[in-house]
């Protein structure tokens, strides 16, 4: 991977792909209470993993409120300890990435799987590998322990499974990050679909649902598909929302990066290619729930489970134009999508134009 992503990006256009039947959301009435009970958490339980400066930026950036549109059904106490665990994942994810933090060394995170698979084991850590991970496991143990309570142990044991499988793909970018191989398009999409971590939403989520067990006829062909197209989905757009503020800090595990450095593409051509991906599994994904609710019926397991993962992929995009984490600190949503963005140092900028606009001004 290259070392030094210095693409120029301030004053660049981009067309973002059409997400007309993703937005808007569906929202709760009371996503304001799930965000602040969250935020209170985080600023005791967070606390020692972040100076208060870096806490406060990371809590504007409201993962909380990510947490409530993807699982916008999820009863409240429950979803607040999800909610919680994101706001812990998100600064995890930024450490991961740091190179003066976890992203030095990707031993840490194989040690944070270890004292993982003991709290999965239902047993404690006394004293984990070194006092940094004793830091990063304490909260991580609380949000686990919280959300055990709500969950059958057949969901437990596929939360445990998705966890695992983000942490060796959150090991394989760390890596990744440090050396000097750019990858194809498809080996890094491999290595993006672990550690995009969406997987653990999609164990919690089963909790939202009728158990699979219980059912007479198999649906897990159905599942297994609406899943995959899904998780690409919400893999690729995240890439899409985030490349700006990771192409600023010179960081190219991203999609859009991956076909600029890979294929020589330029940014608008990269963004069209990952933005076809995008459309393609939208409409396979809904195409595969028609099928699903015309073959096994409105009722059964894998039907109402497959439109609590559409709320997912609706809420991960909703939330993406709304949050300061890929917009810029400045950012204050309006409760615009639109179709075009421009990249300025630090921030995304809403614009009102179209592809028209974009012609006219020669701006592609």
């Amino acid at each position: 991977m290259a070392v030094n992503f210095t693409l120029p990006l301030a004053g660049t256009h981009v067309l973002l792909p059409q997400y007309e039947h993703c937005v808007p959301a569906l929202e709760r009435p009371d996503n304001d209470q799930v965000v602040a009970d969250s935020q209170e958490w985080c600023r005791q339980g967070l606390s020692d993993l972040l100076p208060p400066a870096d806490l406060d930026t990371l809590l504007a950036e409201r993962a909380s409120l990510w947490t409530a549109l993807v699982l916008p059904t999820a009863p409240y106490e429950f979803l607040v300890a999800a909610a919680q665990y994101t706001e812990y994942l998100s600064i995890l994810d930024n450490a991961l990435v740091d190179k003066d933090r976890l992203g030095s060394d990707p031993l840490y995170a194989a040690e944070l799987k270890a004292a993982i698979d003991v709290l999965f084991d239902d047993k404690q850590v006394d004293t984990p590998a070194n006092e940094e991970l004793t830091v990063w496991f304490k909260p991580l143990y609380d949000c686990l322990s919280t959300l055990r309570g709500h969950l059958t142990p057949q969901t437990w044991d596929r939360l445990h499974d998705e966890v695992e499988r983000f942490l060796i793909g959150c090991v394989e970018e760390v890596n990744y990050r440090n050396s000097d191989a750019v990858y194809p398009f498809a080996a890094y999409l491999r290595m993006r679909r672990n550690s995009v971590g969406m997987g653990m939403y999609f164990a919690l989520g089963e909790a939202l649902a009728p158990p699979f067990e219980a059912e007479t006829v198999d649906g897990s062909a159905y599942r297994e598909r609406l899943l995959t197209y899904a998780l690409d989905h919400i893999a690729l757009s995240n890439d899409m929302f985030s490349f700006r503020t990771e192409a600023d800090a010179d960081d190219a595990v991203n999609a859009v990066a991956t076909l600029i450095l890979s294929e020589d593409l330029s940014v608008q051509e990269a963004f069209d290619r990952v933005g076809l991906e995008v459309q393609r599994t939208e409409t396979a994904f809904r195409r595969t729930l028609r099928e699903t609710v015309a073959v096994l019926g409105p009722d059964h397991a894998v039907s109402v489970y497959g439109g609590k993962v559409w709320h997912m992929m609706c809420g991960n995009v909703d939330w993406s134009f709304r949050t300061t984490r890929y917009n810029g600190e400045r950012h204050q949503w309006d409760g615009r999508y639109p179709q075009v963005v421009q990249f300025e140092e630090g921030s995304t900028l809403f614009t009102d134009k179209n592809y028209a606009s974009l012609i006219a001004e020669g701006l592609v």
